[in-house]
């Protein structure tokens, strides 16, 4: 029996989502990483001479304290589980070898549960690892300590962060952490928090060390831009920008986006100084959208609606397999110079079928000038055309699970309903900035 009933898998697979649908979604993300962390669990107890004895002990410590924070508030924890730089910790975690680097994966999960525990309201006081003189709190922000190990120390509404062995002289104290109702804030030397996109639940990460791929984002691998001063200026202007369009054109995109949407991880641009622009999103890491600066809002709110559908489809998928496929390259798509797997495909052809159908919607409303009207409907021509080459691509593969053949035909009734609009314009169908989920 499947998991989602078949009238949300059409709503699906034509790109648009019901609240319920999305809730769906967002519980099929939680437990999946609930999976992942008891994974995690069950390869110490079958192995104990994975880690040091000491690093074991530490790591059920934490646990027990991510057990007493559940059992106050819930949904505090699964917030701090669900976000995704935990999703590419543990990812790193499970895949590295027993040993040293398995061991130093594991201190992390101390900042994790301290997170959750700051958000549950709970009073503690833990000794968390910090590598490199750092400690990161995911969701929250970042210590600067420049030393190993930070103290935390929570009471009911403020928490403390200490250097052990530095001393009770005042000038000693570090930051404080004011506990709210909804976020954790900060104030002190070295304390960096994570800042608030406006209108929206979701944040600016450019300090989680966890915040992007080890391998680096999109074909050239690119670094997530660090923190300078400013630096989150632009894209706190273009982020308002965006989401104002989205609004303004398709509310239900634009719900749908702040919904899926954790945090937006600024990534660094090419060495070259090359003008080429980049988004991704992690299969290990859905609700996090990693991008290079958009030149303008109406590019930034495509990255937005394609890099939503890349979290929706890839969370649906672990939820009800949609194909078989393995990852041999053997397709040409528009939209990429390089062959792709079915799962590239699948990706690429309903973040793009989701851009069409947004800048038909666009063209055809009113909240536009006339001019950004015409650009709207020669996008959606663009896009339209990418989907029109790559649909019978999947409907005639023999690696589409029923569900995903199911899901596949949704998709060509939705193209089918947005016939032409207008004039392709050059450059807009070739090779695109976005990519498929890594």
């Amino acid at each position: 029996m499947s998991l989602v009933a078949p009238d949300a898998l059409e709503r699906l697979a034509r790109t648009r989502a019901t609240a319920d649908d999305l809730a769906l979604l967002l519980h099929a993300l939680h437990s999946r990483r609930l999976v992942l962390l008891k994974s995690l669990l069950t390869r110490l107890e079958r192995d104990p001479r994975a880690v040091p004895a000491s690093t074991r002990e530490r790591f059920e410590a934490h646990w027990s304290l991510m057990e007493r924070a559940e059992a106050r508030h819930a949904p505090a924890v699964r917030d701090t589980l669900d976000y995704p730089s935990v999703g590419n910790w543990l990812a790193r975690a499970l895949a590295a070898p027993q040993g040293a680097p398995l061991a130093a994966e594991l201190e992390h999960f101390g900042s994790v549960a301290a997170a959750a525990a700051l958000r549950s309201g709970a009073a503690f006081t833990a000794e968390l690892a910090a590598p490199a003189g750092t400690l990161a709190l995911p969701g929250i922000g970042l210590l600067e300590a420049g030393a190993p190990v930070v103290r935390l120390t929570a009471r009911a509404r403020t928490a403390r962060l200490t250097v052990p062995g530095a001393g009770r002289h005042p000038a000693h104290h570090g930051p404080v952490l004011l506990r709210g109702a909804r976020r954790v804030t900060g104030a002190g030397t070295g304390w960096h928090g994570l800042r608030r996109l406006p209108g929206a639940a979701a944040v600016l990460d450019d300090l989680d060390p966890y915040r992007a791929p080890a391998t680096g984002v999109g074909r050239t691998a690119l670094p997530p831009s660090g923190r300078t001063a400013g630096a989150g200026r632009p894209w706190t202007r273009r982020w308002r920008a965006a989401l104002g369009l989205l609004r303004a054109t398709d509310p239900r995109r634009a719900a749908e986006t702040t919904a899926l949407l954790r945090c937006l991880v600024p990534v660094a641009g090419p060495a070259d100084g090359g003008e080429t622009e980049v988004s991704a999103t992690a299969r290990a890491a859905p609700g996090a959208i990693l991008a290079t600066l958009p030149r303008t809002a109406a590019d930034l709110a495509e990255v937005l609606v394609h890099e939503t559908q890349h979290t929706k489809l890839a969370v649906l998928h672990d939820l009800v397999p949609l194909h078989d496929a393995g990852p041999a390259a053997v397709h040409r798509v528009a939209w990429r110079p390089d062959p792709r797997p079915l799962a590239g495909v699948f990706q690429g052809t309903y973040a793009h079928l989701a851009l069409a159908e947004f800048w038909d919607r666009a063209g055809r409303g009113t909240a536009l000038p006339d001019a950004m009207r015409e650009e709207a409907r020669t996008r959606c021509d663009s896009y339209r055309r990418q989907v029109a080459e790559a649909v019978p691509i999947l409907l005639e593969s023999s690696e589409l699970t029923p569900a995903g053949r199911e899901f596949a035909t949704g998709m060509e009734r939705l193209l089918l309903s947005l016939g032409r609009t207008g004039r392709m314009a050059p450059g807009i169908a070739g090779a695109s900035s976005c990519d498929d989920v890594q």
